[in-house]
């Protein structure tokens, strides 16, 4: 599950991070969209999904020049005679907010609802204590001991004490009451940087079957660490033009639901040179974030990488970056048109935010300009004289709409490192205000 709000503005890396440790999310898709193509009048049967990957229920969807329909308590839908490209907005009068996304030809869109996790949150913890390694009772002053709890609905992370004792892994989901994973721990000794050294991996384990209820508090889990080797991971990473290099994260990919963080590289060091465990099965996951002064925020991931892999690429991607209306710009109206330079490969989505009570607007496009919804037919219309802010995200590799409103919507994006299972690239603009007309 995604946390609450990702469009807070700020570092992607740290939102990605963030995500990773605040709970399990959906996994991607590689379904293909089923088109009308362009031109042709479908039925559109979709569902509309919070960033948990909940159904929304009882939400308007409207097509311009059709009658709105509520989603059941599914969040499915229907609409019939829609002639393609379609837009088609969600509309949520309690929270205040409406998306829309923009020449759709798929038939059978999920729409993510930002700002939506719906259903009810299911909570639990587990703690115990790792041996193993170099607990002898006690682990060096340099060795670091990580722990992750994982399955299909959650994860959650810690690191122990010296003895081997690990704190409450606080858990959280959706969907089933009970949920059941797999306790991991990697135990390496690290550098004054916290990097880790050669021959630095001291031990790795894994106990299956594990069953967390809902509200159950689960002590005494143990893991024992056996011995594991060390490998080397070599690469570049190349920043867009004005941008500088801020971090480097890098995880170790053990099952499909788990990663382990092994370390974070704040340096703006562009060649890539780090121990990895040779964990067998395992891959990594390289995330490299790169940042420009005044804002602007991008990162690209790679995954499933050897854990001994040489001479890897990494390609951060230019974000989006506005255009027009300038900054500060005053009597802006439904009529007024915001444009920003595209992120090759991706979609864009536009984020109209002001203060507590007035209403947030988010237009999904692959183009590179928007107006602002009207949606004041559904009591939502843009307020007068009120500062607002916008910003825009890009999200991929997503070559249109139509594969950014897969089965997971865009979840992906904003969600790596764990639900991705390919190469994502996310961008962030540089915000602006405006101030909408009398």
């Amino acid at each position: 599950m995604l946390k609450r709000m990702f469009i807070t503005g700020g570092s992607v890396l740290a939102l990605a991070l963030t995500v990773l440790i605040g709970g399990g999310c959906s996994k991607s898709s590689s379904t293909g969209p089923s088109s009308g193509g362009l031109g042709g009048v479908v039925t559109v049967t979709g569902k509309v999904v919070g960033q948990n990957g909940q159904a929304v229920a009882s939400v308007p969807v409207v097509v311009p020049g059709k009658a709105s329909t509520n989603t059941d308590a599914s969040g499915n839908f229907s609409i019939a005679n829609v002639t393609t490209p379609y837009d088609i907005s969600v509309v949520d009068a309690t929270s205040k907010a409406a998306l829309v996304y923009k020449g759709l030809t798929r038939t059978d869109p999920t729409l993510l609802f930002i700002g939506s996790s719906p259903g009810t949150s299911h909570t639990g913890s587990v703690s115990g204590k790792i041996s193993g390694g170099t607990f002898l009772p006690n682990q060096g002053a340099s060795d670091v001991t990580r722990v992750v709890f994982a399955s299909a609905e959650t994860n959650g992370s810690a690191n122990t004490a010296a003895n081997g004792t690990f704190g409450a892994i606080n858990l959280s989901w959706f969907g089933p009451t009970a949920t059941t994973g797999s306790l991991y721990a990697l135990q390496f000794t690290a550098d004054a940087g916290g990097l880790p050294v050669a021959s630095g991996y001291k031990g790795y384990g894994v106990r299956s079957g594990i069953a967390v209820n809902d509200g159950s508090t689960l002590t005494n889990q143990f893991d024992t660490l056996q011995t594991v080797t060390t490998s080397q991971f070599t690469g570049t990473v190349t920043v867009p033009s004005g941008y500088t290099l801020a971090a480097k994260l890098v995880y170790a990919r053990v099952s499909q639901s788990a990663v382990i963080s092994l370390f974070s590289d704040n340096t703006a060091n562009a060649a890539l040179s780090y121990y990895t465990p040779g964990i067998p099965g395992a891959t990594l996951v390289l995330g490299a974030e790169a940042l420009k002064a005044g804002g602007g925020t991008a990162i690209t991931w790679k995954n499933a990488l050897a854990i001994g892999a040489t001479g890897v690429s990494v390609n951060i991607v230019t974000p989006p970056e506005l255009s027009l209306p300038v900054n500060a710009a005053t009597g802006v109206d439904t009529t007024v048109t915001f444009t920003w330079t595209a992120m090759t490969g991706g979609v864009h989505l536009v984020v109209f935010t002001a203060g507590a009570g007035s209403p947030k607007y988010y237009v999904l496009t692959a183009g590179t300009s928007a107006t602002i919804p009207n949606m004041k037919p559904f009591g939502l219309g843009l307020p007068a004289v009120t500062a607002y802010s916008w910003q825009v995200y890009g999200f991929g590799p997503f070559g249109s709409v139509d594969a950014a409103a897969g089965s997971t919507g865009f979840i992906t994006g904003i969600s790596v490192p764990l639900a991705a299972t390919g190469d994502v690239f996310v961008g962030l603009s540089a915000p602006r205000t405006f101030t909408t007309a009398p």
